[in-house]
C-alpha cells in the first residue's frame, strides 16, 4: 500500500471519495492537489464521517443550499496524516510530521483573527465545505497553520476525532465548569459523549439526556452519573447545562432544567426551526448562553489531553473502513440503535 501511494504521489493523480449526487458516493481518481507557498501537503491517515457529512449525503447542508459546494466534491474534514511534502516557507514543520487536520482555516488577516478570535473570521475557509478539498482522499493541502503536530505514543485513530472534541472543550470552558457543578449534557451523539468526558474531569456530577437506549448505554459505560430521559429531567438542577442535540425544543429545555445563575452552552444546531424562547426565565434566572462555534483555538489542549491517557475517544468509534466501503458505511450510520457513533475511513493508516 505504501508504494501504491508513493506511486499516485509521483504520478499527480490520487484516490478521492466523492460525493456525487445527493445519497451516492464514489471512490474516483483525481488530481494531487498543488502545492503553494506556505502550504503543506498532508498523506491521509483516518477522515472521520461526522453529522455535517450526513447532511451532505442526504442533499441537505447549509453548505450545498448557500453554494459553498457543488457536486461532485471530496468531502471531509476530520483528519489526520503524515506530512508529505512541504511548500516555500513553511517553517517549524517537516516531512514525516504526524498532524491533525483543522477543519477551520482563517484568514489571519481581518481584524477578528488579528484580535484572536479566528474562529470568527471574515473570509473563512473550510476543509470540505468550502474553499478546500476535503480530507477523504490520499491527500489533502492547507496552509501550514491549519494542523497541529502530534506526539509520539497518540494513535492516529484517536487524532481523527480532535475535530470534533474541540467544540467539546470549548464547550466546556466556555462554561467555567468547576468541581461544585452539576452539569447536564443534553444529547449522546458523538459531540455530547466528548462533552461528557471532558465536563466530568472536573464537574461534580454529568447527567446526559437522551433518547436512544444504545447511545446512553454508552455514556454509562464512560462514566455518566444518571441516564436520563428529557421527560425525566427535574427542574432548575443544574450548574451548567451543554446542548448538543440540535433539537428544536432543547433550548426551552436547557432554559427549565438551569438552576439560578447557571451557564449554557449551545452546541447543537437546530436548522431551521422557530423557537419559543423563555426570555422571562433568562433574566429572573439570570443565566448566561454561551454559543458553541467550533473550538479552533483548543487543539493543542485536545491533543495533550488525548496524549495523558484522561480521555480515550477511541471509545466512540464503531467502524473503520477502507474507502470502498464507504457508500455501505452511510447506508449503517442512518440505522437507529447504534451504540457507537463515530465512522472512520482508513486511506494510509497507522
Amino acid at each position: 500500500m505504501g508504494g501504491e501511494r508513493a506511486g499516485a504521489a509521483r504520478s499527480g493523480s490520487m484516490r478521492g471519495v466523492f460525493m456525487v449526487a445527493p445519497t451516492k458516493v464514489e471512490v474516483r481518481a483525481s488530481p494531487l492537489p498543488g502545492l503553494g507557498d506556505g502550504d503543506i501537503l498532508v498523506r491521509t491517515s483516518f477522515v472521520g464521517i461526522c453529522g455535517t457529512d450526513i447532511h451532505l449525503y442526504g442533499g441537505h447542508s447549509f453548505y450545498l443550499e448557500h453554494g459553498f459546494l457543488s457536486y461532485p466534491f471530496i468531502f471531509g474534514h476530520e483528519y489526520s496524516g503524515v506530512i508529505e511534502r512541504v511548500g516555500a516557507g513553511v517553517t517549524g514543520l517537516s516531512v514525516g510530521d504526524r498532524v491533525v487536520g483543522h477543519c477551520m482555516v482563517p484568514c489571519q488577516q481581518c481584524d477578528n483573527c488579528q484580535a484572536g478570535r479566528r474562529h470568527l473570521c471574515r473570509n473563512l475557509r473550510e476543509v470540505g465545505l468550502r474553499s478546500i478539498q476535503g480530507a477523504a482522499a490520499d491527500f489533502v493541502c492547507v496552509p501550514a497553520y491549519a494542523v497541529t503536530r502530534l506526539p509520539e505514543g497518540l494513535s492516529m485513530k484517536a487524532a481523527a476525532l480532535v475535530e470534533p472534541a474541540v467544540t467539546a472543550y470549548h464547550a466546556c470552558e466556555r462554561a467555567r465548569i468547576t468541581p461544585s457543578d452539576r452539569v447536564a449534557v443534553v444529547g449522546s451523539g458523538t459531540l455530547g459523549l466528548l462533552s461528557l468526558m471532558v465536563a466530568k474531569l472536573s464537574a461534580r456530577s454529568v447527567d446526559v439526556i437522551g433518547v436512544a437506549p444504545s447511545e446512553l448505554e454508552l455514556a454509562g459505560e464512560l462514566g455518566a452519573t444518571r441516564l436520563l430521559h428529557p421527560s425525566e429531567v427535574p427542574e432548575n438542577a443544574y450548574d451548567v447545562v451543554v446542548e448538543t442535540s440540535g433539537v428544536a425544543s432543547a433550548l426551552s429545555q436547557a432554559i427549565r432544567i438551569a438552576d439560578l445563575g447557571a451557564r449554557v452552552a449551545l452546541v447543537g444546531l437546530p436548522g431551521r426551526h422557530s423557537l419559543e424562547v423563555d426570555q422571562t426565565s433568562i433574566a429572573l434566572k439570570d443565566l448566561s448562553i454561551h454559543g458553541i462555534l467550533h473550538g479552533l483555538n483548543y487543539y493543542g489542549h485536545v491533543v495533550d489531553l488525548f496524549a495523558s491517557g484522561r480521555v480515550d475517544p477511541t471509545r466512540l468509534i464503531a467502524e473503520v473502513g477502507r474507502p470502498e466501503a464507504v457508500p455501505s458505511m452511510y447506508e449503517r450510520l442512518g440505522r437507529p440503535a447504534r451504540k457507537q457513533p463515530k465512522y472512520l475511513i482508513e486511506f494510509a493508516g497507522e
